[in-house]
């Protein structure tokens, strides 16, 4: 607490002006604001879009229960905002309230000036005073008293002008910033109803869900089959490098110098798709449904709306195109060291030993018609190292 009142009186000595950083921090807190919204209103439309017989399945689950993690992050940062509102504010009163006090100084103190320049208002005063005078050096120094002191007095009364329009420019901010406060609160208090109301979707879906224990055995069953029939092209695809050009030891320049490019583009790859979110995320989950079951994902599941075209999110070369029940076509593709899998894809455009560029088309994301299983899988691995694509990408 002490800290805060040390830097609010630092602050004050300029007025209160907000430092740089918390302008930066409060326009990246509004892009995130902004990005989660922008997550909700696709998984809203994902929900509309997915027919009613499948609106018990668990891709469906795991839509509602992103969701419900959005509309949870949003309130987190409506609350931050709302904190730094309070801290404006705070700068804000802080700042008109010297104000007043600088305002009722100058106003007193130009008020003597006033009453002094009353009582010595005759010109004959002022004349009087230059010549009476014992010498002309005494002459000339009273001349520019008077000069200095008339010009001291516009200065104080341009000086109370301008301090009088910060003020009421202080004013009418600090109208704006509770406005704003309270027109987060109401949003806020709004997304909160939402959230309650999507927890009980989501805890209805689970029971329901669980009165199809057989069926979400079977399909867990066919999902580690897909993954391990996965791992397996990827194995092959690994080998197969190993034996014919030993890769690991001896890349190429144009080799070694994707797989730098890749490696200082951590955090900053784009997307593969334009408008998607992330239902399932990399690494060892409990399962949604099935009590004591632990499920993996190599990968990251991303849901898409409706048709969309899938992106190479870097320079490469295509290694493997391969038909995979249950997961469609998926694309391998090599960028020096690294790989990135592509799975559930159709109408691909690619062949095995195509070099593709970054952001160039590869296929189409599958789409069931019912709307609920349209996803892009994945994966980014290091030689053999799983890696998590959202770490990766932008």
């Amino acid at each position: 607490m002490e800290k805060v009142y040390a830097f609010i009186i630092i602050a004050l000595l300029g007025y209160l002006t907000l430092p740089a950083s918390f302008s930066q921090s409060k326009e990246e807190l509004q892009k995130r604001i902004e990005k989660n919204q922008k997550e909700i209103e696709l998984t809203n439309q994902i929900i509309k879009n997915t027919k009613q017989n499948k609106k018990s399945s668990l891709n469906h689950l795991y839509v509602l229960k992103k969701r419900i993690n959005l509309r949870d992050n949003l309130i987190k940062q409506l609350n931050q905002q709302i904190s730094n509102l309070d801290t404006q504010i705070i700068y804000n009163q802080e700042a008109i309230k010297l104000l007043n006090q600088d305002l009722q100084k100058l106003k007193k103190n130009y008020a003597k000036i006033i009453y002094y320049a009353y009582k010595h208002k005759n010109d004959l005063d002022q004349m009087m005073f230059i010549l009476a005078s014992e010498s002309f050096n005494q002459a000339y120094k009273r001349y520019k008293y008077l000069k200095q002191y008339a010009e001291y007095r516009r200065s104080q009364g341009q000086e109370i002008v301008i301090k009088t329009q910060k003020l009421e420019y202080e004013t009418q901010k600090l109208k704006s910033l509770k406005k704003d406060k309270k027109e987060i609160l109401a949003y806020k208090t709004q997304e909160k109803v939402k959230l309650k109301n999507e927890r009980i979707k989501v805890n209805n879906r689970v029971r329901e869900l669980k009165n199809k224990q057989k069926k979400l055995r079977r399909e867990l069953k066919d999902k580690q089959r897909i993954i391990a029939q996965l791992e397996n092209e990827i194995e092959k695809i690994i080998e197969e490098e190993r034996n014919r050009t030993r890769l690991w030891k001896n890349l190429t320049e144009r080799q070694k110098q994707i797989s730098k490019n890749f490696q200082n583009s951590r955090g900053k790859l784009p997307w593969p798709i334009n408008d998607g979110v992330i239902t399932r995320k990399f690494g060892e989950h409990d399962h949604p449904v099935l009590k004591g079951i632990k499920t993996y994902n190599n990968g990251v599941d991303i849901n898409v709306n409706n048709k969309s075209e899938v992106k190479s999110i870097f320079d490469g070369v295509v290694r493997k195109v391969v038909s995979i029940p249950g997961a469609n076509l998926t694309v391998i593709i090599r960028h020096g060291n690294y790989l990135t899998v592509y799975s559930n894809l159709v109408d691909v455009t690619v062949k095995t030993g195509n070099f593709v560029m970054k952001g160039d088309v590869i296929g189409e994301v599958y789409n069931d018609q019912s709307g609920d299983e349209n996803l892009l899988h994945i994966e980014i691995y290091r030689e053999s190292e799983k890696l998590n694509p959202e770490v990766w990408l932008e």
